[in-house]
């Protein structure tokens, strides 16, 4: 014979059962001492978990305040620090301001650079022949992307990088993907005012020497940058 599985089934078990026992146990073989025992320790056990339920209710509740009395000192805190700011740009020391507050001066914000590389440059062919890029970067600043293309011609021959684009998102579907050509390739770089990144990695869209986009499924070749094509 077993107890239940989980603690509080096991007590419950148990509270069903001592009373009896102790009052039937010369019929049913337990001793005086051993059934005044379970009786009270189960009590003890019952006591135990109400205190803990008790003092849970209670942490919780206790939780529930310190986050409400935190949120409401943030809000008086930053509001405060919003006058000492206010007061310190009008005022002809606001170093003084500031030391007096026991507040460190706003720092300046310093100017934007160039973005990072565009990384991760996907394509794909859809299933109007279109090709659609996407590809990693930071928008921060106000970033957009310039979007360059190379036609690769039927003789193998490439093209120049010609810019297609410039979008503010990380990506682009080219409504004039070239066709009749072995391939074309794509390539991005980010912009903004503190000047432009280098360009991605460009990647190669087999197409097929007579256009037939429908052959290679949108497969594409990564192709490896020389150092002027990345540039």
């Amino acid at each position: 014979m077993r107890l239940p599985y989980s603690k509080v089934a096991k007590l419950e078990y148990l509270e069903r059962r001592v009373d009896g026992w102790a009052d039937q146990g010369a019929a049913i073989g337990v001793a005086a001492g051993q059934s005044a025992a379970a009786v009270a320790s189960t009590e003890a056990a019952r006591a135990a978990y109400d205190a803990m339920v008790a003092a849970r209710q209670h942490a919780e509740a206790m939780h529930t305040a310190w986050l409400g009395a935190m949120k409401t000192a943030e809000s008086d805190g930053r509001s405060c620090l919003r006058s000492i700011v206010t007061f310190a740009k009008n005022s002809p020391q606001p170093g003084a301001v500031y030391a007096a507050a026991s507040v460190e001066p706003p720092r300046d914000k310093a100017p934007l650079g160039k973005p990072a590389t565009p990384s991760k440059l996907r394509i794909n062919l859809d299933t109007q022949g279109r090709a659609n890029l996407t590809w990693g970067g930071t928008r921060h600043g106000g970033t957009v992307f310039a979007v360059q293309r190379r036609v690769i011609g039927v003789d193998g021959v490439q093209g120049p990088w010609d810019t297609i684009a410039t979008v503010p998102q990380r990506k682009f579907v080219d409504e004039a993907t070239p066709s009749g050509v072995r391939g074309v390739s794509y390539r991005v770089r980010g912009e903004r005012v503190g000047g432009a990144s280098t360009y991605s990695s460009p990647i190669t869209l087999p197409l097929g020497a007579a256009g037939n986009q429908a052959s290679v499924g949108g497969a594409i070749a990564p192709v490896q940058a020389s150092d002027k094509e990345a540039g």
